[in-house]
């Protein structure tokens, strides 16, 4: 008897459709040679510095700074409690009892963890087999990039030894201790020291930092005034705008007056004109974070409550793994693809399968491909407006990547040069055939340009014109989504200054090794940064205004 641990209800039963004919019994299911129970995410919670300190745990205990820092020799995992901390969850206690029991029936030779395909959902489930299982038997892993049945019934026949996840288990354990030591030791100190309960953490610290600095740079902002030179006169009928790349401080408005006199009394001449036609391509498929950003853009949606809803998708059975940092599809998926593209064609959408390194890269994938629709398409009155606004806005993208009709466009460059000063390049781009683009992305608006040839004159009059430096602007959903994910592009130009002084100190060798120590660090996950962010704004740290984040 195969004995399978789901992360959540939900994903049981989703796996008890993949199998078929099973009998629900009470915390679990059976059938076909198949035993199903589940945890509720996460059924154990490592245990609070009392239990370390030999103190009772079961009744409300007043901090203080004895035993601050806090460093376990070894870490305790206990059965969750309730948010009061005086007694642990009933329901808790009964289904893990369930687990238990399951585990240790003689019948059973083989435990499967069915944990979420991440780091979070390998430790839970592993986490309830170590404190559940009395004897030795065969541990499995079941791995679903989705919850259809035919994913499911797959990923069954092909069930992966669970010492091929160690190095995950391992990353996801490291995680909670680290995220342990900083917020309990941070969070009890900074509370005792303020008098105020102040919720502290490894990656909550740095978000609500950025906000503010963001917000004290804007709120310290002054304006200055610069001038540039720009010209917009008509030529055959229609104005031709030439800003120049020069800027002068107010002081030097004389010299940009003598600089417009210059401009105007030389002749503006048409250079070349550079006309072609080209494909554009659609954007790529959607990570976490990428389609978070399209959400909160578009419809004000919060990174909780997209996550929300992507992860309900998921459970339903429409969309693939949420929690992915890639906006590539592995190789060995392709024949899934196919199959999801046939369903999409039976409604009417125009789509071929496209066997190109721009798709399908396992070079780009670290855990899980990116977000896509299933062959399971939902029905007309299936979701709600919510959660059609998030699948269409996966579905579409994933036409628009394998649409049958390219977007044609042609593409104009118009050089115009003044005298021998300086030259003004204009760039259009017209829609010719939309493609994909009426899928995804249909709101681009042609930018045309004058109709200029080669050795037309252009009518010209500069003038010094008045230019305002800007404010920073506040961190949006979109914003503060990208800098998470790259929290020192700003500081790269100092970094390479910083870099190239230590080379002269330390040596080429090192300094290109100081160079890269910020490369590719990240604040959060894909999975865990919008609890982070949402823990903020209930913290009362942050606020959320339509999709703008502020300091509170």
């Amino acid at each position: 008897m195969i004995l399978i641990i789901a992360e959540k209800p939900s994903l049981a039963r989703n796996i008890a459709a993949g199998i078929g004919q099973m009998a629900r019994r009470d915390g679990y299911l059976e059938g076909n040679g198949f035993l199903i129970t589940w945890a509720f995410g996460h059924l154990f919670s490592l245990a609070d510095i009392e239990t370390y300190q030999g103190k009772r745990t079961d009744t409300p205990t007043r901090w203080t700074m004895e035993g601050l820092p806090c460093i376990p020799e070894h870490f305790t995992f206990e059965l969750r409690r309730d948010r009061d901390k005086k007694q642990q969850d009933a329901g808790v206690i009964k289904q893990f009892h369930t687990i238990e029991a399951l585990c240790n029936r003689p019948d059973v030779d083989t435990v499967v963890n069915a944990g979420d395909a991440d780091r979070e959902g390998e430790i839970i489930v592993r986490i309830c087999v170590q404190h559940a299982l009395k004897s030795e038997k065969s541990f499995k892993r079941l791995w679903l990039p989705d919850q259809t049945p035919q994913t499911v019934a797959d990923a069954l026949r092909d069930l992966k030894d669970e010492t091929e996840y160690e190095n995950l288990a391992n990353e996801g354990f490291a995680r909670t201790y680290i995220d342990w030591l900083y917020g309990v030791n941070l969070t009890r100190y900074a509370t005792l020291k303020t008098g105020t309960l102040l919720r502290v953490g490894r990656v909550i610290v740095p978000i609500v930092r950025t906000i503010y600095d963001r917000d004290m740079a804007i709120r310290n902002f002054v304006p200055g005034k610069y001038y540039v030179i720009a010209s917009r006169e008509k030529t055959n009928g229609e104005e031709v705008e030439l800003v120049s790349k020069l800027r002068f401080e107010p002081e030097q408005y004389a010299k940009a007056e003598e600089k417009c006199a210059l401009y105007n009394a030389a002749d503006a001449v048409v250079t070349a004109v550079k006309r072609k036609k080209e494909t554009i391509q659609p954007g790529k498929l959607y990570s976490l974070s990428k389609l978070q950003n399209v959400l909160g853009k578009k419809y004000k949606m919060s990174m909780a409550e997209s996550l929300e809803i992507v992860q309900k998708l998921y459970e339903m059975g429409y969309l693939t793994y949420p929690r992915t940092n890639s906006e590539y599809l592995a190789t060995a998926e392709k024949d899934k693809v196919k199959k999801i593209l046939a369903q999409i064609q039976k409604i009417g959408y125009p789509v071929v399968f496209k066997d190109s390194s721009k798709i399908f890269d396992d070079s780009k994938i670290e855990s899980h491909s990116a977000l896509t629709p299933t062959y399971k398409i939902p029905g007309k009155d299936a979701l709600s407006e919510r959660e059609r606004q998030v699948y269409a806005t996966v579905f579409r993208r994933f036409v628009a990547v394998f649409c049958a009709q390219d977007c044609l466009a042609e593409r104009t460059e118009i050089t115009v040069r003044v005298g021998d000063y300086e030259d003004f390049v204009l760039k259009g781009l017209v829609i010719l055939e939309k493609g994909w683009m009426q899928y995804d992305d249909g709101s681009q608006k042609d930018k045309h340009l004058p109709h200029l040839e080669k050795g037309d004159l252009v009518n010209h009059l500069f003038k010094p014109t008045e230019r305002e430096t800007s404010a920073p602007k506040h961190y949006t959903i979109e914003t503060l989504n990208n800098y998470l994910k790259n929290p020192f592009r700003e500081e790269k130009a100092a970094n390479d200054e910083e870099a190239a002084a230590a080379a002269d100190s330390i040596g080429a060798n090192d300094a290109e090794e100081y160079r890269s120590m910020l490369e590719g660090v990240e604040l959060g996950t894909e999975a865990t940064r919008t609890g982070i962010i949402d823990n903020a704004r209930n913290s009362g740290y942050i606020q959320l205004k339509k999709d703008v984040y502020t300091i509170l």
